[in-house]
């Protein structure tokens, strides 16, 4: 078996060797000439950089743009905003639908069962005593006259007390129920 052979390390004189500096520009006049160079050399290089510079500077008008673009939408939210606002129109237009059917379902309605009897339930527990009637076939709610206390708004702030008007059916259900039980 043989030994691996090791690098051996290069001779000093391979190495680069500092520069040293003459003499002659040690002096004080040669070191401000050189300083003077060194700086109209920058300041050269800075006038020629000047316009990149003035491109890539940041200024409130950029970054307001910047900003602006990244407070867009982007197409994912544009489309998802855009199925939001079809389904909520889809979802209005199936509520007002379903309003309506309900509607004219209690209107069609004659509130009697089967053998032609009220089908009609009284509900008492109200605090004014006042009975109500409730239909088990289309979900109809017969209330009287009452006092209601309606939303809060700016002037009424426990909102405003009123009385609302019966139910169109209600006196109609009253006396046929009266007639029922008399």
């Amino acid at each position: 078996m043989q030994a691996a052979p090791v690098a051996e390390p290069e001779p000093a004189a391979a190495k680069p060797s500092k520069l040293k500096t003459p003499a002659e520009l040690m002096t004080p006049e040669a070191q401000a000439y050189t300083n003077q160079l060194v700086t109209n050399a920058v300041k050269e290089i800075f006038a020629q950089m000047a316009p990149l510079l003035q491109s890539i500077a940041l200024t409130p008008e950029k970054l307001a743009e910047a900003e602006k673009l990244r407070r867009a939408p982007t197409a994912e939210e544009l489309a998802k905003k855009a199925r939001e606002k079809r389904e909520k129109k889809l979802m209005m237009e199936e509520a007002a639908e379903n309003r309506a059917n309900q509607e004219r379902h209690q209107a069609a309605c004659t509130h009697r069962d089967e053998n032609e009897r009220w089908a009609v339930q009284v509900v008492h527990n109200f605090p004014d005593r006042q009975p109500r009637f409730l239909c088990p076939k289309c979900q109809s709610f017969f209330e009287p006259r009452r006092w209601v206390v309606g939303a809060p708004d700016a002037e009424n702030p426990r909102g405003r007390a009123y009385i609302a008007d019966e139910h169109p059916q209600y006196q109609m259900l009253m006396q046929g129920l009266a007639a029922k039980v008399g």
